[in-house]
């Protein structure tokens, strides 16, 4: 049986990280920022994020990079000004329906990530009850048992005086004869 290691990437999340980091390369973002929105929304380090994505997952990118690329000069604006450089971007964008279908793409896979993060908070939350409605029987029982025992270990130490005293008047006994 393999094991699957608990750190192990997702298909989803490699899509997840490409498709941001992409995107951020379109609009003249920088890839460390990307990692770091990734890395947040997977609740992984943005080091994770920039090894996985320059280990494994750029090379299957290539062309996509080129074109994000190609878009953000595209989109850059003359002006220096880095405040400027923005609101250009929202202005003088050409539409381009390949570009708005992978922003689109990236925001419903960040939905549908948050949307399955949010499932398995519920099913903790559920697993968390369950386990206090566990641990709170299971202090029930270990009370009765408790009770249970200390009951027998009196009847034993009856017991055992019975026998003891038993014994002497048999040995005094068998001394008198």
């Amino acid at each position: 049986m393999t094991k699957t290691r608990q750190d192990a990437w997702t298909g989803e999340e490699d899509e997840l990280l490409a498709n941001v980091v992409l995107s951020n390369i379109r609009t003249g973002g920088t890839q460390l920022k990307a990692f770091e929105e990734v890395g947040k929304q997977l609740s992984r380090t943005a080091s994770a994020c920039g090894f996985r994505w320059n280990a494994c997952v750029r090379r299957q990118y290539k062309e996509e990079i080129i074109k994000a690329k190609t878009q953000r000069k595209e989109l850059t604006p003359t002006q220096p000004d880095n405040t400027t450089k923005k609101i250009g971007q929202i202005f003088s964008r050409r539409p381009s329906p390949s570009g708005d279908i992978i922003e689109l793409q990236v925001l419903i896979n960040n939905i549908e990530l948050l949307y399955k993060k949010a499932l398995e908070g519920e099913d903790q939350h559920n697993q968390i009850d369950t386990l206090k409605k566990q641990v709170l029987f299971l202090k029930e029982e270990n009370q009765k048992l408790s009770a249970e025992k200390d009951k027998l270990e009196k009847e034993y130490n009856k017991l055992k005086e019975i026998i003891e005293s038993s014994t002497r008047l048999l040995t005094s006994g068998a001394r008198l004869k």
